[in-house]
């Protein structure tokens, strides 16, 4: 067999026994098959106890904890009854979010640009209940910004701003239209996660409206 002799290349170079070598793949999947089955049990406890799943379901995307798009998804590892929790709880997406606001976050946050020995001095973003704000232009009232969100463009496709530099290995964006113009900044370019931004507008723009 071909197996043999890759085993045994794979031991003399890892420094492992060929027996440790074969047990490598058996451990890859059980561990595979122990996160999908706690997500489940997350994502179940999650979707019983937040007020606003739709915001829920974001984060946790963007912060990696469950698959893009997967909200009307089930689980194979799923039992009877969880399967018809989960079933149950999907069916909240249909409802309209359910603004409660985080206390948390404070009236003002600064977003700065990332560089290789700290942050820079002068924010990048300002963003509070008012709108957002780039470094040295106006600011971006809510209610003059659309389909503000955090999504996935290519390079190509991506718009200067001034103050903020484009990176083609960039996954996530900062993504709005303000006054016919469409921007999208990398946020690799800027030193904060993808979930917390997301959250950060979801509260800002949230208080605004309630104001």
């Amino acid at each position: 067999m071909i197996l043999t002799p890759i085993v045994f290349v794979f031991s003399l170079i890892l420094n492992f026994s060929p027996w440790d070598v074969l047990w490598l793949p058996a451990g890859v999947l059980l561990s595979m098959c122990y996160t999908t089955w706690t997500t489940l049990r997350w994502r179940i406890w999650a979707y019983e106890h937040v007020a606003d799943i739709h915001q829920l379901q974001r984060s946790a995307e963007l912060a990696g904890l469950l698959l893009r798009q997967s909200h009307n998804r089930t689980s194979r590892f799923a039992n009877t009854a969880q399967s018809k929790t989960l079933e149950q709880l999907i069916a909240r997406f249909s409802d309209e979010p359910a603004f409660t606001d985080d206390l948390s976050i404070p009236p003002q946050t600064d977003v700065y640009k990332k560089k290789f020995r700290g942050a820079s001095q002068k924010p990048v973003i300002v963003l509070n209940q008012t709108g957002i704000q780039f470094q040295s232009e106006e600011i971006f009232k809510w209610d003059q910004l659309h389909d503000v969100h955090i999504g996935k463009v290519s390079y190509g496709d991506t718009m200067a701003v001034k103050g903020v530099e484009r990176d083609g290995f960039s996954k996530d964006f900062l993504r709005f239209e303000y006054d016919g113009r469409r921007f999208e900044i990398p946020l690799s370019s800027i030193n904060i996660s993808a979930w917390m931004l997301d959250l950060l507008l979801y509260v800002y723009q949230s208080r605004s409206e309630q104001a």
